[in-house]
């Protein structure tokens, strides 16, 4: 079977915003500007990055699996895909590591257990605080987790022993990842309240779960449709581009209320933790849901996200991601601002600034050329037949 697959071009620009809102919301805690009203309310969700991350991540690594299980092909090369991962992550992120520790004066003295945990992100599974300048990392921890379960999901979502092996039934996969999602939200529920100086237990994957899986459900719908052309409720409810977008803007605007718990770090009750990340989902669904249904390049809100600079950025995003809490406590160091004592523009445009120049030269010198070793020998793709024709998702 031949097809001409879908590009999806306005991922990119959802990849710099969520790094954007990150490195926002990173800064307004630093400064204090989250507890000012329902701008700094806002702000301080602004976390709904990462959200947006793990949907994209859930979407994009899980769609391979779906395509060639609706083809009845061979499933993606493993190997290949971890491979593609660790060029992908490592690098960048052990050279951040090693900067933070080394020259972030609250690092110093650092043991060596810490250097190790911080180098292999194992980091989020002892029960002490992260170092300074690398505390976004529980997020890269969690997504390393789920790349490395992904496989062994997409095997269990597509397994259907009745007819014999893989094969891509979209209602089975809706169930099975819903037992999931219940469970990952009662999992937050529950370990939320633990305090953070006792464990990460509420960032770990089983919490944040719900957030990929809304990934993982539209790519296998999405695959289930390129593959069997149809007028799916997705695809109808994505034209209204719009409509999603409001819809996803009232539900966000709940999650900042105390509904989904307190802006500080602070230890949340359980309804809290559980409705931030049913509420975080939801949002993250409807923004994301018509921009791989419905029609990829129409009307002026696609065009300017498919658009060069927004294409740029989210080239960029990881670097943004990974580098940024160095350059925000820098930033307090060199213009000599006391912590939480306001000032929030002016940080978060040096550090925005500051980390933008930099994760491009990381990108264009030290990242790109590295990947160019994706397909060495071991390494190489072993699964060229099981990749539609025309696609054109990487």
């Amino acid at each position: 079977m031949t097809f001409q697959d879908r590009s999806f071009p306005t991922l990119n620009a959802v990849r710099a915003i969520g790094a954007i809102m990150v490195v926002l919301t990173h800064a307004a805690f630093n400064t204090g500007q989250i507890n000012h009203g329902w701008i700094g309310a806002a702000l301080a969700r602004l976390d709904f990055g990462v959200t947006l991350f793990f949907v994209l991540s859930g979407f994009l690594l899980s769609r391979p699996w779906f395509l060639t299980a609706a083809l009845g092909r061979r499933a993606p090369s493993t190997r290949h895909y971890l491979w593609k991962r660790a060029l992908r992550i490592l690098p960048l992120y052990w050279a951040v590591v090693v900067a933070a520790l080394a020259l972030d004066p609250a690092n110093d003295g650092s043991s060596w257990e810490v250097w190790l945990r911080n180098l292999t992100l194992t980091q989020l599974y002892w029960p002490e605080l992260l170092p300074s300048s690398l505390t976004q990392m529980w997020s890269l921890c969690t997504e390393v987790a789920f790349y490395v379960v992904l496989p062994f999901l997409c095997w269990w979502l597509t397994w259907q022993p009745r007819r014999g092996g893989h094969r891509l039934e979209v209602r089975s996969v809706l169930r099975r990842a819903g037992v999931l999602f219940v469970a990952g939200v009662a999992w937050q529920a529950v370990v939320a309240q633990v305090p953070g100086h006792e464990g990460h237990y509420a960032q770990w994957l089983p919490g944040y779960l719900p957030w990929f899986l809304v990934g993982v459900w539209f790519a296998a719908v999405s695959a289930k449709l390129a593959v069997e052309p149809g007028d799916h409720v997705l695809e109808r409810l994505a034209r209204d581009l719009p409509g999603c977008w409001i819809l996803a803007t009232a539900v966000f605007a709940i999650a900042c209320s105390p509904l989904a718990g307190p802006r500080q770090l602070l230890v949340p009750g359980g309804w809290e933790a559980g409705s931030k990340v049913v509420l975080y989902a939801v949002a993250g669904a409807l923004y994301v849901l018509p921009l791989v249904f419905g029609p990829e390049r129409e009307g002026w809100v696609r065009t300017q996200l498919s658009g060069p600079v927004l294409f740029w950025l989210g080239e960029i995003s990881y670097g943004i991601f990974a580098i940024h809490m160095l350059v925000l406590n820098a930033v307090f160091a060199v213009l000599d601002i006391p912590i939480f004592t306001g000032r929030y523009l002016t940080v978060a445009g040096a550090t925005l600034v500051v980390t933008i120049v930099l994760a491009t030269a990381s990108f264009y010198l030290f990242e790109k050329p590295i990947l160019r070793a994706k397909n060495i020998r071991y390494f190489s793709r072993m699964d060229r037949e099981a990749r539609p024709m025309g696609a054109t998702v990487r």
